[in-house]
């Protein structure tokens, strides 16, 4: 009987192991699209007060994430360090991983739906996988990254 428990728990964690998850009810700040209906480019920002932002897309959260005039509507603005997680999802695996230790590809002809975008990957490559199929300019990592390149991608 205990093996029974053990095995339906270890089930259900790995049934639930997926992606980053949106709420229905959820709007991304930046662009106001409804994220869950586009799983695959869910991103997320989670705050120190444990709230979670989900976000329709990578360009959306740095947006939001370099333009934090919206961290007023949070109640965030003037707040030192808010920001606890930034996690977004491989794009072949979905599985979720920090956003300042991924590999992005920029200018590839796949598009999310706000138009250009980048495209993560958790490993180097994967991303030049993904440019050899799919097109694409450069790969991209966290130091990389400066708002002009998101007003760029907004276009």
């Amino acid at each position: 009987m205990v093996w029974m428990s053990l095995i339906m728990v270890a089930l259900t964690g790995m049934l639930s192991a997926e992606g980053i998850v949106a709420d229905k009810s959820e709007r991304d700040m930046i662009c106001g699209l409804q994220p869950y209906k586009n799983p695959q480019w869910v991103t997320e920002i989670e705050l120190r007060n444990g709230k979670k932002l989900h976000f329709i897309s990578v360009k959306c959260m740095m947006l939001f994430y370099y333009k934090n005039d919206k961290w007023d509507d949070l109640g965030l603005l003037g707040t030192k360090d808010p920001i606890a997680a930034l996690r977004i999802q491989d794009f072949n695996s979905l599985k979720v991983i920090d956003a300042k230790k991924a590999y992005y590809v920029y200018g590839s002809h796949i598009m999310s739906s706000k138009g250009d975008d980048l495209i993560p990957f958790e490993y180097e490559k994967d991303a030049e996988n993904f440019m050899k199929e799919n097109g694409g300019r450069k790969i991209l990592t966290w130091k990389d990254f400066k708002l002009n390149l998101f007003d760029l991608l907004n276009l």
